[in-house]
């Protein structure tokens, strides 16, 4: 692959296993144009020309995304973290006594449901750190019950279960079988991270995006809900990704 300046406000990428032109924003902002080897840079030109009004959209959702980021408090001091679709704010207190391991709690008493962290007074890792540990075991956990929840439905059944920070995909199948997820879905609302596990759990029938690997999702999940999926996970991309940053 390589990559080439094409004018102001996009960029043009070359790849060799490109069929067609592809138009994508990336997390900056910036129109990405992907080009076969052999396509014409007056492709990427009519293609940015036709979708400006998209790409304007997009670099829009992007900013507000950008001042929503830097508008948040730092974690330890009261921001607020979604899990499972829901908002919680994040409680953090040092330990000084002889407590040897860090916590992580839920509280819903209230009118606002709580995150509560206890950091024992010998870890050294930052609240982040901690956060996160508990928050891949929760999704290990909640990933796990799902699958075979669903699995048991569709009627397959996955060789292997991980839970990873895939930074490019939110789950993956292998040809051997074992689903790849990410840990961020346990942040996301529970249709949402269904949906995920729907679309991967169907790739243990069907390989590739054909007809029948959509009609077999679909038997499971309604194509208006999985649409509202897929939109609530490239929405809120962003944000889940750099939810602990």
């Amino acid at each position: 692959m390589s990559g080439e300046p094409a004018g102001r406000g996009y960029h043009v990428r070359r790849s060799e296993r490109a069929r067609r032109a592809r138009l994508t924003i990336d997390e900056q902002g910036q129109a990405v144009v992907v080009l076969p080897l052999r396509a014409s840079p007056a492709v990427a030109v009519e293609l940015v020309t036709r979708h400006a009004g998209w790409i304007e959209r997009h670099r829009l959702r992007l900013d507000g995304e950008r001042q929503a980021l830097a508008g948040r408090p730092p974690l330890e001091a009261g921001r607020q973290l979604r899990l499972g679709g829901m908002p919680h704010r994040v409680e953090v207190q040092r330990g000084t006594g002889p407590q040897r391991r860090s916590t992580v709690s839920l509280d819903h008493a209230g009118p606002e449901a709580w995150l509560r962290v206890r950091i024992a007074a010998l870890d050294d890792r930052p609240p982040a750190a901690v956060v996160e540990a508990w928050l891949r075991r929760r999704a290990q956990a909640i990933l796990a019950q799902r699958v075979a929840a669903l699995g048991s439905e569709i009627g397959v059944r996955p060789t292997g279960l991980a839970v990873r920070d895939q930074r490019s995909r939110w789950g993956s199948a292998s040809s051997r079988g074992v689903l790849s997820f990410s840990w961020r879905l346990v942040l996301c609302p529970p249709w949402v991270l269904d949906y995920v596990v729907v679309h991967e759990l169907a790739h243990l029938r069907v390989s590739g995006h054909g007809p029948a690997f959509w009609r077999l999702v679909e038997r499971h999940v309604p194509d208006a809900r999985a649409t509202q999926a897929r939109r609530w996970l490239r929405d809120n991309r962003v944000l889940l990704r750099r939810a602990l940053d």
